[in-house]
């Protein structure tokens, strides 16, 4: 179940802009927790949080503090090179690890869907770098430093009697196909490509690691010369590398390297350490030493530099916070930041050290599985930056209220139970105050991602506050960790319906709803991107039973009518969609 829009109770209405949303049909909306712009603990160490700014901007930022549960890392989307996904789906293959929140990464080529810039997860290069742009270090604790890193690798030939070394060849990329402007040069293909090698003039090598392992991004591997293949479209095979040279450097390695030949390839990036969580590509520098950087190119155009749009970042404060910031743009209904005031906006937020990530259509970010920055599409990116965390998580809600009235909207609740390491995991809802308890999940297990449903018709809940609980007592030993969200049973608002009457010119909008209770009512139009137009009822008391709103548009046009009901229980909200003529 998606996490919907951002709303403010106190101003429900102009909250609402969401023009990427599909319209028609009925459809909840959020009053509390994250989703209404309050500061949310993801987990102990990582908060999410939805930020209104003059212009109209509004900002998602995840704020990550290291602890000794808490990491973040870079990862590929799809876990191949040659293949993207969505920032959702890269999510979802994640939770069982304690995937929290993630943020897309680099710009990539739309063609190969290979990252521009560098890549390494954990101690493994993914991708070297492109050394035109900045990129993204995270060091062991979370210590982030950006600059144009590049890549340092030399292969050469290991004498299978004596050791002996013969002279050092240049490397010149990993994973990353040679530009068509350049008419030799040697590549190394590992499994992370995720496919056969790409077709190009000249032979290939493939190389048996010794002892397999994953390819460094500062180190040594040495290994056997197994086959060679002209021209590319190798497959790489577990536990193996393919050398592949272009032109007359490849037919150089193919007389160099014949089948049962030793190899070693030394590899670096000065900067990125091998002992840290890995880089990510992106740029261009955005805060260095405090400072907004407002004037940079770093080959990206005047289009991408100037153009006002959705924009992601990321960044680390004095005191080693880091966050994690998407700033919306015209696509939902904001005014849209360029680089320079994207720069300006990370330097107001405390950021001394920040760099740019990809923009547009490709920025997002998820909590948990779920995209929170609202597009026309999820479009399929080529790698993240995620946050994880090693101990029981229940993810947050899309709202904390559920409304089962017979309405069919918001009749249940789904979590997602996290469970990162193996162990006993428990899940439990219990009333606020007593009354009520049920456990919804107990199971022994390897780590897993369990979606728990709550349906109050079929437990029998009245409404009222309860807590939901998770417990993780690890098969390890170590120490048991546990977490609570709290959800809402409410069934005052509900069965709404907004038709337009009359004819054309002389049209008249109803909106009819149901309580189940007295409530005061708040009932509100607004245009498709959130601008108030009519208020029909301000804190209204209404009766039990049904009620009704009836407004006269002034213009044709599709609107939405927003109603949100309170009573001692807090506010549950609806909107509708009406197209007027």
């Amino acid at each position: 179940m998606p996490i919907r829009r951002a709303l403010i109770p106190a101003a429900i209405a102009a909250a609402c802009a969401a023009p990427a949303v599909a319209l028609g049909g009925v459809t909840p909306v959020p009053t509390g927790g994250a989703s209404a712009g309050k500061l949310t603990r993801i987990v102990p160490g990582i908060t999410y949080q939805v930020i209104g700014r003059r212009g109209p901007q509004r900002l998602h930022v995840v704020s990550f503090t290291y602890n000794a549960l808490t990491r973040m890392a870079p990862a590929q989307a799809s876990g191949s090179l040659t293949r993207r996904a969505t920032l959702a789906d890269g999510m979802t293959a994640r939770l069982a690890q304690g995937a929290t929140a993630g943020i897309n990464g680099d710009f990539f080529s739309l063609t190969t869907g290979t990252p521009s810039g560098v890549l390494a997860v954990g101690p493994e290069l993914v991708a070297s770098p492109e050394s035109t742009r900045s990129a993204l270090a995270l060091g062991p604790g979370g210590a982030l430093s950006v600059s144009n890193f590049a890549l340092s690798a030399r292969y050469r030939k290991v004498d299978p009697t004596t050791g002996a070394l013969g002279p050092q060849k240049l490397v010149r990329a990993v994973n990353r196909p040679l530009p068509s402007t350049s008419s030799t040069g040697i590549t190394v293909y590992t499994p992370a490509y995720g496919g056969p090698t790409p077709s190009e003039p000249g032979y290939e090598v493939v190389v048996a690691l010794d002892g397999g392992g994953v390819f460094p991004v500062a180190g040594t591997v040495t290994g056997t010369v197994i086959a060679q293949q002209p021209g590319g479209g190798t497959t790489i095979g577990p536990g193996q590398i393919v050398v592949s040279g272009k032109n007359f450097t490849g037919v150089n390695l193919f007389n160099d390297f014949m089948p049962g030949t030793r190899m070693q390839i030394e590899t670096s990036v000065p900067g990125v350490a091998p002992d840290g969580w890995g880089a990510i590509g992106g740029g261009p520098t955005l805060v260095r030493d405090g400072r907004a950087v407002t004037s940079t190119s770093e080959s990206f155009s005047a289009a991408q530099r100037n153009g006002r749009t959705t924009r992601s970042a990321v960044g680390q404060k004095a005191d080693g916070t880091i966050l994690m910031v998407v700033a919306e743009g015209p696509a939902q209904g904001q005014r849209g930041y360029t680089m320079a005031e994207q720069a300006q906006m990370l330097a107001s937020l405390g950021v001394v050290t920040g760099m740019g990530l990809d923009a547009g259509g490709s920025s997002m970010m998820a909590i948990g599985p779920n995209q929170v920055v609202p597009n026309t599409g999820s479009r399929a990116i080529a790698d993240m930056l995620v946050a994880y965390y090693a101990g029981a998580q229940l993810s947050i809600p899309p709202d904390n209220r559920i409304t089962p009235n017979r309405d069919g909207v918001s009749e249940t609740l789904t979590l997602g139970a996290q469970s990162p390491v193996p162990g006993t995991t428990t899940v439990t809802v219990t009333r606020r105050g007593g009354g009520f308890s049920a456990t919804l999940l107990n199971q022994t297990g390897d780590a897993a991602y369990t979606p728990i449903t709550i349906d109050p018709t079929a437990l029998g809940m009245r409404d009222g506050p309860y807590n939901v609980t998770t417990n993780l007592t690890p098969a390890d030993g170590s120490t048991p960790t546990s977490q609570k969200r709290v959800i809402v049973v409410d069934r005052t608002l509900g069965s709404l319906v907004v038709a337009s009457r009359g004819p054309k010119g002389k049209r008249s909008v109803r909106a009819s709803f149901k309580l189940s209770r007295p409530a005061r009512v708040t009932a509100q139009v607004t245009t498709t991107s959130g601008r108030v137009v009519a208020t029909l009822a301000r804190k209204k008391p209404m009766r039990r039973g049904r009620n009704a709103v009836v407004w006269s548009p002034a213009r044709a046009g599709t609107y939405y009518v927003v109603v949100s009901a309170t009573t001692s229980l807090g506010t549950s909200a609806l909107r509708d969609s009406v197209k007027v003529r």
